[in-house]
């Protein structure tokens, strides 16, 4: 059996990576950046001391260590990458920029059965987010796992692009997507087409995958999908209310039951403008298809899933609008129990 088997984000969990927010650092804002956070005027300029980095950074590894002990607790084994600089410079023909960090393994890295793929990103200063995590890919490789790469970017600045309306868009010269834009539910994809991920992108996966999966593209919200729509397991869904409605569920779910959640509590953020909307507080994860790991804040949202029947977990996440990621953005299952097969 090979040491990765995981085909949607419900099964019963077994092993999964907790990413890292030691040595974050602060990438230039340059034209893949303000594509992706669409960032204040005078954002080039943000200044933050380093005892205020020192705490936040602190205060998240506080967090992902309660998420750690509570993944424990439940049985499941927890993995880390590595501690690396950052701020190393990345060049590549015509661009410059440095790297950020090692927090969200769920952008970097998709997980589909026992294969583990790199994702091609469109963010620039991403572009070696998965090297911290190598040795564990190497590790997974040696455990008999498929460890396969998409196509190494070269983000040149006709990515970048804006629709009519002023809303960005990827260009489709080479695949890019993020791996944080899919939604896994056994032999079924659903790929997010929006400013981190393009239909090329869409077109290489389902090649790759094969006859075994469906790639199904929607464009449901401006970039990864964790934020707006959860499957909480066969049958049930969660949905952001405040950005879709039953005609946006993605056709082959819309017979589906959808608990609407339209009440993020606002955690605030660190640094001077915030990196993700309130809708960070909906970024959960589950343990198994009865129980699910809530940001302690989000209480209305641990209302309506124990109102489900779901059993909920709360456990303490400071800043996932300061970083832009939150529970499921900070972690990528490696192991859940289950088998490829069809819930449609």
């Amino acid at each position: 059996m090979s040491a990765v088997s995981s085909y949607n984000d419900f099964g019963k969990l077994q092993e999964i990576v907790v990413g890292s927010a030691e040595g974050f650092n602060f990438p230039s804002i340059d034209s893949s950046m303000k594509h992706f956070f669409s960032p204040p005027p005078g954002s080039e300029s943000e200044a933050i001391s380093v005892n205020t980095l020192a705490r936040i950074v602190e205060e998240t590894e506080e967090d992902l260590q309660a998420l750690t002990d509570t993944l424990e607790k439940s049985g499941v084994r927890v993995r880390r990458p590595e501690q690396v600089d950052h701020s190393r410079p990345i060049n590549v023909l015509d661009w410059k920029s440095t790297a950020n960090h090692a927090l969200m393994p769920r952008d970097c890295l998709l997980v589909v059965g026992d294969t583990i793929i790199e994702a091609p990103m469109a963010v620039r200063a991403r572009y070696a987010e998965t090297f911290p995590f190598r040795k564990l890919l190497r590790e997974y490789f040696d455990g008999g796992a498929r460890w396969l790469a998409a196509p190494k970017p070269q983000l040149p600045e006709e990515t970048y692009q804006y629709d009519e309306a002023g809303n960005p868009v990827l260009g489709e010269l080479e695949p890019l997507f993020d791996a944080a834009n899919i939604i896994r539910c056994g032999r079924d994809l659903f790929y997010n087409v929006s400013n981190t991920g393009n239909r090329f992108g869409a077109a290489w996966l389902a090649r790759v995958l094969g006859s075994d999966y469906r790639v199904h593209e929607m464009s449901i919200c401006d970039d990864h999908v964790g934020t707006t729509i959860h499957v909480l397991k066969p049958g049930v869904l969660l949905a952001n209310a405040g950005r879709l409605n039953p005609d946006l569920i993605p056709e082959p779910l819309r017979g589906w039951k959808t608990l609407w959640f339209d009440d993020p509590q606002d955690d605030g953020f660190g640094f001077e403008w915030p990196r993700a909307s309130t809708w960070i507080g909906m970024n959960i994860l589950s343990v198994d298809e009865e129980t699910v790991i809530v940001p302690k804040a989000q209480d209305g949202l641990a209302k309506l899933l124990d109102s489900a029947g779901f059993t909920v977990i709360p456990v303490p996440y400071r800043h996932g609008r300061t970083f832009g990621g939150g529970f499921h953005c900070c972690s990528a299952d490696v192991r859940r129990a289950g088998e490829l097969t069809s819930y449609l």
